[in-house]
């Protein structure tokens, strides 16, 4: 049993090892003989590793911070303007619940009246941030209110937690983005139909012109009368200067690619 343990184990420090994190002074034995305070500093580095450290903020500077900075700044963009909300680091910032409550209400204000909650009602404010972050938004209740009303919450613990939000708030703008592609792409397929639709009318209407045009200058049937000859010309004209010079640029028109709006 302890053979298999370790090997397990093993498989999971060589892909450690490959994936350049480092783990120094540790190694399956730790694990397998159950030595808590590597067990809970390796939980720690994976979490890092590939929860919180791809976290990047872009600031006015392009000055590049660590993953913590860059969540504490993202935090405190997204809670700017919230009453008794300002978040300076991920401990007693948290403590009341509001920096949870202003997260969510950014981010979906449907589902927290945020100007109701009171700094007073700690515990309320965290039971209800937690059960509408996983019950709605599909974040893990990570923290129980007991672990963020105390003197010193665990920042690692908040971090984490956080994180999380990010991430999902992350996933949700994607997928607006996604949504509005998708609609962008609808309406201009339905410009293109339209267009083509416009196009064939006009072509249509321009072709009955034509043959109308033909059988009429086609007509070898001339009247005797000087009265009627001079009707004739008189037609012939106006259809020179008035009926072909638009229809002629409405057929340039058709040679040309139409461009949409």
């Amino acid at each position: 049993m302890r053979f298999h343990q370790l090997e397990n184990n093993e498989k999971v420090f060589s892909y450690l090892r490959h994936a350049k994190i480092k783990v120094e002074n540790m190694g399956p034995e730790d694990i397998v003989d159950g030595n808590q305070r590597l067990i809970l500093g390796l939980i720690w580095t994976i979490i890092l590793r590939f929860q919180i450290q791809d976290i990047t903020f872009e600031t006015e500077d392009d000055e590049k911070k660590s993953a913590k900075e860059a969540l504490i700044l993202w935090t405190q963009r997204r809670t700017k303007g919230y009453r008794n909300v300002k978040v300076t680091n991920f401990t007693s910032s948290w403590k009341d619940g509001l920096a949870f409550a202003s997260l969510i209400h950014k981010h979906r204000p449907d589902l927290i009246d945020f100007d109701k909650l009171s700094k007073e009602n700690v515990k309320e404010n965290l039971a209800m941030a937690f059960d509408i972050a996983e019950d709605k938004l599909g974040i893990p209740k990570l923290l129980d209110v007991e672990d963020v009303d105390v003197d010193h919450p665990d920042e690692k613990s908040i971090m984490t937690y956080v994180a999380n939000y990010y991430h999902t708030f992350a996933k949700m703008k994607t997928g607006d983005v996604s949504s509005k592609r998708i609609v962008k792409m609808i309406s201009f397929l339905q410009e293109c139909e339209e267009s083509q639709e416009e196009y064939n009318r006009l072509v249509s209407s321009l072709l009955d012109w034509i043959h109308q045009t033909i059988d009429i200058l086609g007509n070898r049937e001339f009247p005797n009368m000087l009265t009627g000859v001079q009707s004739l010309l008189t037609d012939f004209a106006k259809y020179r200067t008035e009926e072909k010079p638009p229809k002629y640029t409405e057929k340039g028109n058709l040679e040309v690619p139409r461009t949409l709006r």
